[in-house]
């Protein structure tokens, strides 16, 4: 039985496929909910926090003439889409490639107004492989050149590497163009996991371990991830290809709040909620931040983390136990390690921007982190000045290594940490760094030690610190296939985030939005 505030299996299906598609989407439909409530200064809303999803709803809101007030505990807007500078460089905190142009962050953008303000580049291709064994690179929006270049490494694999890669060409095919020949690909995927999808095709786990390769984008091994959300996925960037926003993921969170401010909305940075009010009749009246202002609202949009909003943003009597419940038997998704590095010289050498590195002969075993040692994890490798010419300033530029991580060997400095005791965390993550540096200088960069001007290293706890997300989670929970609605069964809040509706830009965008109309739909009601 479907839990209250839960969308159905089949109904996360449909949502996913309508997050990916601006055809499914009425665009005249909020404005005509807007105009259909007259006072809307007697609507104030409150949204708690300013990550993307929280910036398109209150952006919506502000379009529309509500009230709205967007409280954010950082110093800037965008949550994970944001870059911070270190003397001559600007790092994006978590941006390698994402779907935006002719997709629904153009819609949505488009629909506020902005996207004409914003730029993006494309990624050179679709991501090079290295491993002891071979050294791939799959090209950009060219499916068929991905399926020849597999093929030449993996001769013996080349008939399933081709019916892989055509299956997802056609549910992206299904997905915009309404092109289905026999029985729907959508619906075939729909009930597997993606190591069941491989398996129908290849048994080489070499070549899994290349199909799966943007496992690590989703945080979640192929046994989790369902065969239809990753063809979705991975299918845009495969026909599509990835996309950046120029010069930095900051400059859409910038220009959504410049959208919010334009429109007389309120953007209060260094304000942490701190608990909904209710009144006397159990509906929510208001948010009052930590020093104890109250800013009045019929409506909270949620954007922070839903572990601290069930354990210290709303009274308990006001939680209902099945909502309760099924937060609480979720789990918190993978946390990250990274280190930004700004090199004093330019890299002419490697005309590659996304390279995945491994040391492992055992891959697909080691497909999202090693379980052993995170030093020698894969590493993602990204080359920003390879993306557009201008990155960085002249004669440097600007890098980063990464890999997934879970929060268990680093809970162990939680305490000190936030005790500002750090000299033996300090120590672990220069560890991990300085072996991830003389991998990729083994491996790829000869010299690259010698390179580094700027280093900067990014955890689970720093991402624990910056965005208050328990265990320094980057996708929220874990997707699985069941997300939760944006409506909850407490009247007036909704939701609006990667806990909600799964990490990743276009999914929180999409999240932002639907909140937003939701409270609209409850405001006439």
């Amino acid at each position: 039985m479907k839990q209250p505030g839960t969308l159905s299996r089949r109904h996360f299906i449909k949502t996913l496929l309508m997050a990916s598609s601006a055809a499914a989407i009425d665009w005249t439909g909020f404005g005509k909910l807007a105009r259909a409530i007259p006072d809307k200064k007697q609507f104030p809303v409150v949204v708690i926090g300013a990550g993307l999803g929280g910036l398109v709803s209150a952006a919506y809101l502000a379009k529309y003439g509500f009230s709205v007030t967007l409280m954010e505990q950082h110093t800037i807007p965008g949550g994970y889409a944001t870059s911070f500078d270190r003397g001559d460089f600007t790092f994006d905190v978590s941006l390698h490639a994402t779907v935006a142009e002719h997709a629904m962050p153009q819609m949505i953008l488009s629909d506020l107004g902005i996207w004409d303000k914003l730029k993006v580049a494309y990624t050179p291709e679709l991501r090079r492989i290295i491993t002891p064994k071979w050294d791939i690179t799959l090209p950009a929006k060219n499916p068929e050149g991905v399926k020849q270049a597999l093929s030449r490494v993996f001769p013996h694999e080349k008939q399933g590497i081709h019916d892989f890669y055509s299956e997802m060409e056609q549910v992206i095919a299904e997905l915009w163009e309404g092109k289905q020949g026999g029985i729907s690909m959508m619906a075939k995927l729909e009930p597997l996991t993606l190591e069941q999808w491989m398996s129908l095709h290849v048994k080489d786990p070499d070549v899994k371990y290349c199909l799966a390769a943007f496992s690590g984008y989703y945080g979640l091994l192929p046994d989790s991830i369902n065969a239809l959300f990753y063809a979705v996925a991975t299918g845009e960037y495969l026909v599509r290809g990835g996309q950046y926003y120029k010069t930095r993921s900051q400059d859409l969170s910038n220009a959504l709040a410049g959208a919010i401010e334009e429109n007389q909305g309120k953007i209060l940075y260094q304000t942490e909620a701190g608990q909904i009010i209710f009144d006397q009749d159990n509906r929510i009246s208001g948010v009052m931040d930590k020093k104890g202002v109250f800013y009045p609202a019929k409506a909270v949009i949620a954007n922070c983390s839903i572990p601290a909003l069930i354990d210290r943003m709303i009274p308990e009597d006001h939680i209902p136990r099945e909502f309760e419940k099924e937060i609480r038997k979720r789990r918190i998704s993978l946390s990250s390690f990274v280190v930004f590095l700004g090199l004093n010289q330019t890299m002419n050498q490697i005309h590659d921007y996304e390279i995945d590195l491994s040391d492992h002969h055992d891959l697909y075993n080691n497909l999202l982190f090693s379980k052993t040692d995170l030093a020698e994890s894969g590493i993602s490798i990204t080359i920003y000045d390879n993306l557009f010419k201008g990155y960085s300033v002249p004669g440097k530029t600007t890098l980063s290594l990464m890999c997934l991580s879970d929060f268990d060997s680093w809970k162990k400095y939680e305490t000190d940490y936030f005790n500002n005791k750090k000299q033996a965390y300090y120590r672990e993550k220069e560890r991990i760094a300085r072996r991830f540096i003389e991998r990729v200088e083994k491996k790829l960069i000869p010299g690259l030690s010698d390179m580094i001007e700027v280093m900067e290293i990014g955890t689970p706890l720093t991402n624990m610190f910056y965005t208050k997300n328990p265990k320094g989670a980057i996708y929220g929970f874990d997707r699985n296939l069941t997300q939760l609605n944006s409506k909850t069964p407490i009247k007036g809040l909704y939701l609006a985030c990667a806990w909600s509706h799964g990490g990743g830009y276009t999914p929180v965008m999409m999240g932002g939005r639907e909140a937003a109309e939701m409270a609209l739909k409850e405001f006439r009601s």
